[in-house]
Formats: C-alpha cells, sequence, structure tokens
C-alpha cells in the first residue's frame, strides 16, 4: 500500500514536470519575477501610453510593472521617500517642475528625455473662425466665457491662470475644473454639433487623429517653451537596477511614434494591448529593441 502511494505520488510529480517542460514554464519563475512600481495619475493619456510599453517589455525580460493611481504631488514624494519606484513621464523643466524640484536631490532624473516636444495647449474645433487664443479671447462669449479644463492639480491647470493674465482674458474666460476624460468628451460632443468650444490638452495627443480639433495658435507666448518627457526614478531603485536604467536611458521615441501609440492604447482594452499592437509595427519594434542592446 505504502509503495503504491510512493508510486503515485513520483507519477504525480513527473506528470507536472511534463506539462512544466512542454508549457515552456519552468517551476518557481512566478517567484522570480521581479516588481516595479510606478507613479500613474489618472487622465495622463501619454503616461498610460508610455507606461503600458514598458509593461509590455519589460515583462518580456522577467520583470511584472504594477501602477499606482496617484497624484502628481503624492507620486514624487512617494518616489523620494523610495515607496514608490519611478515616474516615466515626467515633463521638464516647466510642467513638472514645481513637483520635482522640491525632490530633485533624492530623486534620480534621466539625463536625456525620450521626447522634446512636448507642448501645452488650448484647442477648439477646426469649424470655429478663431485660430489663436487672442481671437478667442475676443469673441469669448460665443465660447460661453469658459475654457474647459482637465485635473486641478495637474501642471497644465497651474499654469494656465497665468496664460490668461499675458492676454488679459482673467475676467474674461473663467477655468473649469474637471477631469481630462470629461475634457475629451466635450470636444467630442462640441465638435459633432458644430459647437465653439476651448478646452486645454496636450501635443502629441491622440485627440488629434480622432476628431476635428486644432490647436489655437499662441500668439502672444503665454505657454512656456516645449518640455521634454524624462523617466524619473528613487534613488534605492536606479542603484539596485542599473540595467533597467540603461534601458531606459536608451529609450527614444518620435513624435508619430509617441501619437500612434497613445492612438492603439486609447483604442485597446487595455494599455498593454495597445503596445503590443503599436509593436506589430516593423519600424517601432526596431526602435524598441534598440533601446535593450
Amino acid at each position: 500500500m505504502i509503495k503504491k502511494k510512493i508510486g503515485a505520488v513520483i507519477a504525480s510529480a513527473l506528470l507536472v514536470t511534463g506539462v512544466s517542460a512542454c508549457s515552456g514554464v519552468s517551476a518557481g519563475s512566478q517567484s522570480s519575477e521581479k516588481t516595479i512600481t510606478v507613479a500613474l495619475p489618472a487622465g495622463y493619456d501619454d503616461s498610460v501610453a508610455v507606461t503600458g510599453l514598458w509593461q509590455e517589455l519589460l515583462a518580456e525580460r522577467g520583470y511584472k510593472l504594477e501602477t499606482k493611481s496617484v497624484d502628481l504631488a503624492a507620486g514624487f514624494s512617494g518616489i523620494a521617500r523610495g515607496d514608490l519606484d519611478g515616474y516615466l513621464n515626467a515633463w521638464l523643466p516647466t510642467t513638472h517642475g514645481t513637483f520635482v524640484d522640491k525632490y530633485k536631490d533624492q530623486v534620480e532624473i534621466l539625463d536625456k528625455p525620450f521626447f522634446d516636444n512636448d507642448r501645452l495647449v488650448l484647442v477648439a474645433p477646426k469649424s470655429v473662425p478663431e485660430n489663436t487664443i487672442a481671437d478667442v479671447v475676443k469673441n469669448a462669449e460665443a465660447y460661453d466665457s469658459k475654457i474647459i479644463g482637465i485635473e486641478a492639480g495637474s501642471g497644465e491647470m497651474k499654469i494656465l491662470p497665468d496664460v490668461l493674465k499675458k492676454y488679459g482674458a482673467e475676467d474674461k474666460l473663467s477655468i473649469v475644473a474637471g477631469s481630462t476624460p470629461a475634457t475629451l468628451a466635450a470636444l467630442k460632443d462640441a465638435t459633432a454639433k458644430n459647437k465653439p468650444i476651448v478646452a486645454t490638452l496636450w501635443t502629441p495627443h491622440w485627440a488629434f487623429a480622432s476628431m476635428p480639433i486644432k490647436v489655437l495658435e499662441d500668439n502672444l507666448e503665454g505657454w512656456p517653451k516645449p518640455d521634454g518627457s524624462y523617466v524619473v526614478l528613487s534613488k534605492k531603485f536606479a542603484e539596485k537596477e542599473a540595467d533597467v536604467v540603461k534601458w531606459m536611458s536608451n529609450f527614444k521615441i518620435t513624435e508619430d511614434q509617441f501619437s500612434s501609440l497613445m492612438l492603439n492604447v486609447s483604442e485597446a482594452s487595455s494599455p498593454t494591448e495597445g503596445a503590443k499592437k503599436w509593436l506589430e509595427n516593423p519600424e517601432n519594434k526596431k526602435a524598441a529593441e534598440s533601446w535593450f542592446n
């Protein structure tokens, strides 16, 4: 009886081993997977796309990239303490500068931006006659005397009052804070009905490929100069994960690639599915592979 039980145990073990070998999964592969946790503020579509791309790329190399939904202030504070490993799309030196500068001695900012033309903008439907911010200020009543804004705690919304001051529009256009999804929904509804609307956005963004909107010319240069997109890591993480730091330091993306990545992610069931779709393009795949050389 004992021999039969031992034989059954051995047979069971051999069966599990055989299944593991056939599936290409080795015993203990899950436990050896390294976990990276990064900040991901709600509504930041470019950050969602970049993070989804790295989730897919790092998964191929034995890492599990997890996200924590926090606002930027809490995110950078967590990175400085080492509670979070990083944030993959900090706009510097201006838009997110107020958040990062506070902790610049406690975080690791990679030397070069992976994208160098991030712009804060005001947008309107292509159907409206106004093409500049000054034009909209002159005809503020046609736009219900308001600007539809994104999240109140964002860098763009903190800068916007200074932009309106530059145009002498503080008393002509009120700022309505909300969320990025709500702003995009309002733009979609207004363009479908040919109604005037002015809203905050940024470039690159998938919305320009999916709806008839235009950037209002900043003729008085109220917005700051374009930012670069930087990876910011905790010092603790940067010290122990030199390979990841090296890979992310090689990260470089063009405006067309960034826009198409965002569009793929916006249309997919999840950011990683969108990233997989983006990587099906041979040029994008070749670019991604070069970051790991």
